[in-house]
Parts: C-alpha cells; structure tokens; sequence
C-alpha cells in the first residue's frame, strides 16, 4: 500500500527543535525501514538550493510541489479507478483528506500513521437504520411469535 505523506503538514507538526525538512525526510525513512511500503513525501514549493525537484531514496520518494500546491501533486499522485484505493494519503488538512477519500484513497490522520492504526475508508461505515427498520428487527428478535395469540 503506497502512502503519499503531506510534508508540510507533518513538519508543522514536530517538535520546534525538529521543524525541518530533514526531519521529515528521516522519519519516512525510518518507516520504510521497518515496513515493506512505498512512502511519498511531498512538500510546498521549491527544493533547496542545489536538490532536484525528486529525490528517489529506496522506498521513499521525496517530491517538492514547485509552483503548484503539495496538494495538487499528493492528488495527481492517486491513479483513478480502482488502484486509487491502494493509496493511503497522510495529513490532518481536512480539505486534502476530503478530496483524496472523492478519488478513493485512504486518509490517516498524523496520530494514526505514528499509531500505524488501518487507514478509514467510506467502506467501513454502514448506512444507519431508520427507526422503521429498527423497530421491524426489535420485534424480530423479541422473542415474540406472530402467530402466538397470548
């Protein structure tokens, strides 16, 4: 399962003294170290000084947006169709996670890809009952029979 992180959003996220790009870049290596998973970090703007636009690390790849927003990349990134639900996107920006979950990948928050907790999917949620429905099961499994005239 490939994963396409927001890199800004994740260095917005670290402590001060870690706020850099390096930091970043070392802790998605440090996930591909001890997973067996693509890992694409994507970050706002230009690269530094003297790096190219895409770094090609193993199993990681870090990518500089340039002019365009990391959130066009992370979502021209995610195939259409069907392998767009092998993608899992990482950030706590409500508006990308929206828009990747529109083209069928998983989102996790930064708390759940730490927790390695499974990605939410629309799949997971099941539509509720309305109380039609609800009151149709209750006398279903209240034991009661329909025939029973008592």
């Amino acid at each position: 399962m490939p994963i396409a992180v927001d890199g800004n959003n994740l260095l917005h996220h670290l402590p001060p003294s870690q706020r850099t790009r390096a930091e970043v870049r070392r802790r998605a290596l440090e996930i591909v170290r001890n997973e067996t998973v693509q890992v694409v970090v994507v970050f706002d703007g230009p690269p530094p000084q003297g790096s190219p636009e895409t770094e090609h690390l193993g199993r990681v790849t870090v990518r500089y947006s340039g002019a365009v927003s990391a959130d066009d990349v992370i979502l021209g990134i995610i195939p259409g169709g069907r392998g767009a639900s092998q993608w899992v996107v990482v950030t706590d920006d409500r508006a990308l996670g929206a828009r990747a979950r529109g083209k069928g990948a998983g989102v996790r928050t930064l708390a759940e890809w730490r927790s390695r907790r499974p990605p939410i999917r629309r799949t997971d949620f099941q539509p509720r009952l309305s109380s039609h429905e609800i009151a149709e099961w209750e006398e279903y499994f209240s034991g009661r029979d329909e025939t029973d005239d008592s």
